[in-house]
C-alpha cells in the first residue's frame, strides 16, 4: 500500500497578500498592500519590488503553491523590512577571487571605458581672436564614410563653427572656420574657409591608440 504524500503550500509573510507572476517568468511577486486582483487575466498592479503602479509589469494572478525559492527575493526583503544588499566596490582592473570561483581561475573586474581629454579650439588665429559655436553632431553625407581615420570610431563626429571680425570692417574683416572632432578620441581638426576651399589652422592629436574603436 502506498502512501500520497500532498504538498501543503508553505506560509509565510505573503499570507493575505495577492500573489501574482509575470507572464514566462520564474518567479511570483507579492501584490502591495491593499492591491487586489482585477477581472482580466493579464493586468498591471502595484507590487512589493516596485510600489509605482505605472512602472510595474503585466502579470497574472497565481493560484498555486507558494513556498520562499519561488517568490521575488526583492518583495521578501519589502515584506520583511529588510535593507537592499551593498555590492562591494571593486577598483578597475583589480583582481577578484568570489567564493564560488573554481581553484587556480583568477577573474579581472572589467575597466571602465577609456575617456580621452576633449580637444580644445584655437581661441585665436591671425593674432585674433575667433569665438566659436557649441559642437554638435556633424550631418552624415552619403557616400562618405563618417569613420574617425584615427581611432576607427563609426561616427557622425562633431562640429563646430567659428567666426572672427565683421563684413563692415576694412581691418578686421569677415573670416568664417570649421572644426571637427571625433566624439571618441577627440581628434580634432580646425580649418579657415579661403574661398570655396579649407585651410587647416589647427590639428589636435588623439592620445587613443591607433584603431582602438575598429
Amino acid at each position: 500500500m502506498s502512501v500520497l504524500a500532498v504538498d501543503a503550500p508553505t506560509r509565510g509573510p505573503w499570507d493575505g497578500r495577492l500573489v501574482v507572476r509575470t507572464a514566462g517568468g520564474r518567479l511570483l511577486h507579492i501584490g502591495a498592500e491593499g492591491a487586489v486582483s482585477p477581472g482580466g487575466a493579464v493586468f498591471t498592479v502595484a507590487l512589493e519590488c516596485c510600489r509605482d503602479q505605472s512602472q510595474a509589469p503585466g502579470v497574472r494572478p497565481w493560484a498555486g503553491p507558494v513556498d520562499e525559492a519561488r517568490v521575488c527575493p526583492a518583495c521578501l526583503r519589502s515584506l520583511r523590512g529588510e535593507p537592499e544588499p551593498v555590492l562591494p566596490l571593486v577598483e578597475a582592473g583589480a583582481p577578484v577571487r568570489p567564493a564560488e570561483a573554481a581553484p587556480g581561475r583568477r577573474l579581472w573586474a572589467v575597466p571602465s571605458p577609456a575617456a580621452w581629454a576633449a580637444a580644445a579650439l584655437p581661441a585665436e588665429h591671425r593674432g585674433r581672436p575667433i569665438t566659436w559655436s557649441s559642437w554638435t553632431p556633424a550631418p552624415v553625407i552619403t557616400h562618405y564614410s563618417s569613420a574617425c581615420s584615427w581611432c576607427g570610431d563609426a561616427g557622425p563626429c562633431e562640429m563646430a563653427g567659428g567666426r572672427q571680425g565683421s563684413p563692415q570692417s576694412v581691418t578686421d574683416p569677415l573670416r568664417r572656420y570649421v572644426a571637427y572632432r571625433c566624439s571618441y578620441c577627440q581628434e580634432m581638426t580646425a580649418y579657415e574657409h579661403v574661398g570655396t576651399d579649407l585651410e587647416q589652422i589647427a590639428h589636435y592629436k588623439s592620445r587613443a591608440p591607433k584603431g582602438s574603436r575598429r
